[in-house]
């Protein structure tokens, strides 16, 4: 998998302008996908409408773009405000038996996903997977009775009415070769950015609205209480490991911060083993892979837990409309 993740990655994000195959078929897909817009936008197929403002956060491209911190840093602004708040997802990668699914902080990230689990562990609110998004909507109104919804992805998933529609993009990585799937990552037109409410970037962009992500503290796998500063790492050999879409973003982080590691990428969503340590290293990873990784037996496993800071000018963007779409 992760080969393959590197293989479209190097198709999608390098010099080479895709070959004509990949740009035919991606044709057919710019046909399919407009056609089943315009059937949702003329009311052929059907929009549900929710009694709360449901506020999606997407993107336009496949993985990444840093969705699922917005989310929670959405969620905890609106949790200030006294407000109760629900969080929906398709918990990708997830083998459930019923839907939709209610995820807590005990849940397996083999049926939550990896994104749901680690919001659930982050925050005190409640967290709804399904397929079809719609309905965990409607089981977060109707049986917890929150007065807001939030959606991790989903910008496509247009039988899921919303109130407002935030588009992340990764300032590394911005829109690749530009080529609709799969001749590129686009899963929609750059057009598509002009309909949503905010379009921010994970990374620094300059005359943007962005974030940037800073470490918080460091703690060891499975023991959050047990920390360690940076200036402790410098003079270990580290390894550090991302199972995420865009692990350079990972290793940026951590070069910025003064750590030389050794790089040890995998493929997005990658289930983690004993065998994918080394008790040669101090290894370091996500709080994303941290929740896959409660079995590891591995020692010296710490994780990275990070915040987002956004600029001063995303800060007003994002409250403005909040207050407009809780108005």
């Amino acid at each position: 998998m992760k080969r393959q993740q590197d293989q479209w990655n190097q198709r999608w994000y390098g010099d080479q302008p895709p070959a004509l195959f990949y740009r035919l078929l991606a044709a057919i897909y710019a046909a399919l996908s407009g056609f089943r817009r315009f059937l949702y936008r003329s009311k052929i197929f059907r929009t549900q409408r929710f009694s709360v403002p449901v506020i999606v956060v997407g993107n336009i491209t496949v993985g990444g773009g840093g969705k699922t911190p917005m989310v929670i840093y959405l969620a905890q602004r609106l949790l200030a405000r006294g407000l109760r708040v629900g969080i929906v997802s398709r918990g990708y990668g997830g083998q459930r038996k019923v839907e939709p699914m209610l995820v807590t902080s005990g849940a397996d990230a083999a049926a939550s996903g990896d994104e749901p689990l680690l919001m659930a562990k982050s925050l005190s609110m409640p967290i709804m997977v399904a397929k079809k998004r719609s309905k965990a909507v409607k089981a977060l109104i109707n049986q917890h009775h929150v007065e807001v919804v939030l959606s991790d992805d989903g910008l496509q998933h247009y039988a899921m009415g919303r109130a407002a529609e935030i588009v992340m993009l990764d300032a590394d990585r911005l829109l690749g070769n530009g080529h609709l799937l799969p001749a590129g990552p686009l899963r929609e037109t750059s057009e598509r950015l002009k309909q949503a409410d905010l379009v921010i970037y994970k990374g620094e962009m300059a005359g943007e609205l962005y974030y940037q992500h800073h470490i918080e503290c460091i703690y060891r796998l499975n023991q959050p209480k047990t920390t360690r500063s940076i200036d402790s790492l410098r003079s270990q050999k580290i390894m550090a490991m991302a199972g995420v879409a865009n692990p350079e973003g990972f290793f940026k982080m951590l070069a910025a911060n003064g750590l030389a590691v050794v790089k040890q990428p995998k493929g997005d969503h990658h289930v983690f083993t004993d065998a994918d340590f080394s008790d040669q290293y101090v290894t370091l990873i996500t709080e994303k892979d941290a929740v896959k990784c409660t079995a590891i037996q591995q020692p010296d496993v710490w994780v990275v837990k990070t915040r987002i800071e956004p600029s001063a000018k995303t800060v007003e963007a994002i409250d403005a409309l909040l207050n407009r779409v809780l108005s």
